[in-house]
């Protein structure tokens, strides 16, 4: 039983970690799943009353099933409401569906009529997607100069896809004359919104120096944001939670339970403290680093070095006690 028994606090703890990780996006799931209801009641009363937004809102949460049983043809009935009142969030919104075909058959050409209601009324969304169909040919015969026109719209009202769909317009030389330097400024103003496509772009243009003086330091500023914004996916989502759990639990473990307790499973609680800080480097201290994806591998390195010399220390240590008690017994 004893050995069971040195085990059973480590496995005890390890088992309320991971319990804990797994459970709390139950209950935010559930919290959230609680506010959609509410929300989808309240839209309900306002909507039965005739008012547009709220019309709008009801139409969402049953597009997406938030709050109510997933349902396109319902979905439809409200935007509807909402759009022949003038709604342009609604108006997108049927423009959406009809392009992808949800609830209704697909038809391109009543997307765009939708699309175009919406847009005319300075929906950046609605005109980002004009924009897109027109450069496809979707519903409507390609025109890289009318796709220009509706990016550029959106684009002057902030809007990062939109910019970087300039940005692309300028570097392809698609309706207006290819031009490096305009590429590269529409580029940054979306990359300095977290556009992902745009972050990649400006990366590359600062690496081959393409409207701007090749600067490696550049470069490598916009590919660490790209990779700590995926380190942050990551290390915001469960496995993160979990992990900054068990830093603090370890953390506590170690400065709270003697050593000595713990026999040769004393290197458990480092392990695990060194393990979970590996994953939570510091997001912004990675972006600044060309060799960001080294920093992180070197830590779990060293994280493994460490645990694997804690066991053979624990182990040795174990043994050495051993063989000094079996040598005070024999004399």
């Amino acid at each position: 039983m004893r050995p069971f028994g040195k085990v059973a606090g480590p496995i005890a703890y390890v088992a309320l970690v991971f319990a804990a990780a797994i459970l709390w996006p139950v209950y935010q799931k559930r919290a959230t799943e609680r506010k959609f209801a509410e929300s989808a009641r309240a839209y309900r009363v306002r909507a039965e009353q005739g008012e547009a937004t709220a019309q709008y809102g009801l139409g969402n949460s049953y597009r997406r099933g938030e709050g109510v049983p997933l349902d396109y043809a319902e979905a439809r009935r409200w935007y509807r409401k909402a759009a022949d009142q003038g709604d342009g969030k609604a108006q997108y919104g049927l423009g959406f569906m009809y392009r992808n075909g949800q609830g209704v058959p697909q038809d391109n050409a009543e997307a765009v009529r939708w699309l175009r209601k919406a847009a005319d009324q300075g929906d950046a969304l609605a005109q980002d997607v004009l924009g897109l169909i027109y450069s496809r040919g979707e519903g409507v015969s390609g025109d890289d100069a009318e796709a220009l026109r509706w990016y550029r719209k959106a684009a002057d009202q902030n809007f990062a896809p939109a910019q970087r769909e300039l940005g692309f317009s300028y570097f392809r030389g698609q309706a207006v004359p290819r031009d490096d330097a305009e590429s590269l400024r529409w580029f940054r103003k979306a990359a300095g919104q977290g556009d992902k496509l745009a972050q990649a772009r400006l990366a590359v243009s600062y690496f081959k120096g393409q409207g701007a003086p090749r600067n490696y330091t550049e470069a490598a500023r916009w590919f660490g944001k790209i990779a700590a914004s995926c380190f942050e996916t990551i290390n915001g989502g469960p496995v993160g939670r979990g992990m900054s759990i068990l830093a603090i639990l370890a953390g506590v473990v170690i400065l709270v339970v003697p050593q000595r307790r713990w026999g040769r499973f004393n290197w458990v609680p480092w392990a695990l403290l060194f393990a979970a800080l590996a994953t939570k480097v510091d997001q912004e201290l990675l972006s600044r680093r060309l060799l960001w994806c080294a920093v992180f591998a070197v830590s779990a390195a060293l994280s493994a070095i460490l645990t694997i010399g804690l066991a053979v220390e624990a182990t040795r240590g174990s043994k050495c006690g051993a063989d000094q008690g079996e040598a005070e017994a024999r004399s």
